[in-house]
């Protein structure tokens, strides 16, 4: 009996962290999507709960950022702290971002210090970037902070690259490449370097073998996991990408942009059930949102679920009146529905905010076309083509020229 008691308690054990680390991370989706909609009291009471089941760094980091949103430093320097003593540096950036609010600028250039000798250490182009420290920028500690050499060759290089490829210098790229990669060997970050070029430079395949290696890794990058699933999605391997979406978000559940793109993925591969369960999950995420209605209205409609698109739309319409593709996704149902009058009203109300939208003119005239009003409808046909619709050349030589 004994053995199989410890077996069973084993399996408890194993079973309990996996359900465990899963709610953390749904923990963290939730309350990044709170902050991101600048609900920080809300935010902060979500991570405060899951903290009462667990004692996770991110966490506290994650909280310490909502501090800081709402102006508690002092509650914010507390998190960070606690971040550090649950998992060395991970609370620095956040301390030196609080004190640098607080115009401490010794204590955060320290702790800015401590940041770039950790393993968290950001990018030196997001730390230039990053809001908090524009107080410190005409300090003579910032300039002398900047003196020290705080990147290896390979992380100076990848940036090097970054940029390069950001401005589509592909052989210049190459050749920075070249002279780093006999230092640094099969290391992931080469892989990664070497499926952003070939990416750039429309090499699929080739972009994918790297990028593949790169992100066999656990503490993968998220930039990498991003590279990933484009290069699938151009590849067309749909399935492939939803599935490196759901991987990527397990190491990233605060990246909420993982859930849209997996849908995105998922009904690309002609899955819509499933991709509107994930549309739905974002929806819940942010409701009211317009990307969030959006996706589940298309893939509703391309679903033939004509009523349950229009709801998603119209709530769209009411939350940004003053959107005209908010009013062109509505009547393109409405035009599938062959409800020709609503699809010209939403056209109308689309093309009163946006009068260049070529394809909304050609819509809006076949659906005048169809309710008899064939003046009205080669009207909209001669602006359509004024505005770039070729279809609309076709149906004005067969319905317009007498």
């Amino acid at each position: 009996m004994k053995p199989r008691l410890g077996i069973l308690l084993i399996f408890l054990v194993i079973h309990g962290s996996i359900i465990s680390a899963q709610d953390i991370n749904d923990y963290l989706s939730k309350a990044a999507a709170l902050k991101d909609r600048s609900m920080f009291p809300q935010a902060i009471a979500l991570y405060t709960e899951a903290i009462a089941l667990q004692e996770d760094y991110r966490l506290f980091t994650e909280r310490g950022d909502a501090y800081i949103m709402q102006g508690e430093t002092e509650a914010a320097i507390s998190d960070f702290m606690m971040a550090n003593k649950l998992k060395p540096g991970s609370g620095y950036l956040g301390l030196a971002r609080a004190y640098a609010i607080n115009n401490d600028g010794e204590k955060a250039i320290t702790n800015l210090q401590q940041h770039l000798k950790s393993e968290f250490k950001l990018d030196r182009k997001e730390i230039l970037l990053d809001s908090y420290f524009s107080s410190l920028e005409e300090t003579a500690e910032w300039r002398q902070l900047w003196k020290a050499k705080w990147y290896n060759s390979l992380e100076e290089t990848t940036a090097e690259i970054e940029y390069l490829i950001e401005t589509g210098k592909i052989s210049e790229a190459r050749d920075a490449l070249s002279g780093i990669e006999s230092l640094y060997g099969d290391r992931p970050a080469i892989a990664y370097l070497k499926g952003l070029i070939e990416g750039a430079a429309g090499n699929t395949m080739k972009a994918l073998q790297y990028l593949n290696k790169a992100v066999a890794l656990d503490n993968t990058e998220f930039k990498v996991w991003k590279l990933y699933i484009k290069q699938l999605e151009e590849n067309g391997d749909y399935l492939v990408a939803a599935n490196a979406c759901e991987k990527a978000a397990v190491l990233y559940p605060g990246k909420t942009e993982l859930i849209l793109l997996k849908s995105e993925n998922l009904r690309k591969a002609g899955d819509r059930d499933r991709a509107l369960e994930v549309a739905e999950i974002y929806r819940e995420l942010y409701p009211g949102d317009e990307t969030a209605n959006r996706q589940a209205g298309t893939i509703a409609a391309e679903k033939g679920e004509y009523n349950r698109a229009l709801r998603y739309f119209s709530e769209n319409i009411e939350n940004y009146p003053g959107k005209a593709q908010c009013y062109t996704d509505r009547a393109a149902v409405y035009l599938k529905m062959k409800s020709w009058e609503p699809a010209v009203y939403d056209y109308s109300m689309a093309l009163d905010l946006w009068p260049r939208d070529g394809e909304a003119y050609y819509n809006k005239g076949l659906a005048l076309l169809n309710l008899g009003k064939t003046e009205e409808a080669c009207h909209d046909f001669r602006l359509a083509l004024r505005y770039g619709n070729r279809q609309a050349s076709g149906m004005l030589s067969r319905y317009c020229i007498r």
